[in-house]
């Protein structure tokens, strides 16, 4: 991690006694110091992962009483309000995204997104004294963020989730998740690109709406809703 080796700044206040020239060239080289990882500009995105541990930690908790719809609803708004998903799906769709057309790509947004609540809402179904944890923060190239944190199990190995955030219109938003080292934007970007080049992109609307009911019907059952 980079410091913002503070110890060098009473020194330099006691240059700035001395004249303007050796003030100005004190503020110069304070400018240029390395942020730390701990600074205020760090405390933003790890605050967004913070508050989306949260409403998972508070889903998995009512889970049984929320049962699926439930979960699904507590999430949607934090799945579109804390992720870029446009940003996402572009990702995702890489070349095909130019072969769309407008109405094309809203609609696909909207279908990445209903997937990615339903993802959490069948998986986050359960508590059984689960507890997420950050790990560390980095600063990473373009300004992107990484948050390392990991969900400890007791009954478990904990399992490693890492973010990957940016910054738009001063806000921050998640733009990949990965669990135990394997990223699920690279594994989507190869799995829609199959389908697509198989079965052409209403193939893959057909497929995404499939696996949502699939995730549905195999949690309402389970939970007796």
């Amino acid at each position: 991690m980079m410091s913002f080796a503070g110890d060098r700044i009473p020194a330099f206040a006691r240059m700035a006694h001395g004249n303007c020239r050796n003030l100005l060239l004190c503020a110069l080289l304070v400018l240029l110091l390395p942020r730390s990882a701990g600074a205020a500009g760090m405390d933003e995105p790890a605050q967004a992962i913070a508050q989306f541990h949260g409403k998972l930690l508070q889903v998995m908790q009512q889970a049984q009483d929320l049962g699926y719809q439930g979960r699904y609803r507590e999430l949607e708004p934090y799945i579109n309000e804390g992720f870029d998903i446009p940003f996402i799906a572009g990702v995702i769709l890489g070349r095909y995204r130019d072969q769309l057309s407008d109405t094309q790509r809203a609609e696909f947004n909207d279908l990445f997104s209903r997937s990615s609540t339903a993802t959490y809402a069948s998986r986050f179904n359960g508590y059984d004294g689960e507890a997420f944890r950050e790990i560390s923060r980095e600063l990473l190239r373009r300004g992107r963020v990484l948050i390392r944190t990991e969900l400890r199990r007791p009954h478990d190995e904990p399992v490693a989730l890492d973010y990957l955030l940016h910054e738009k219109q001063g806000k921050w938003y998640i733009i990949s998740v990965s669990a135990n080292g394997v990223n699920d934007l690279s594994l989507k970007r190869a799995e829609y690109a199959t389908v697509i080049k198989e079965k052409g992109y209403n193939g893959l609307v057909t497929e995404i709406l499939s696996k949502i009911a699939e995730m549905e019907n195999k949690s309402a059952p389970a939970e007796g809703k």
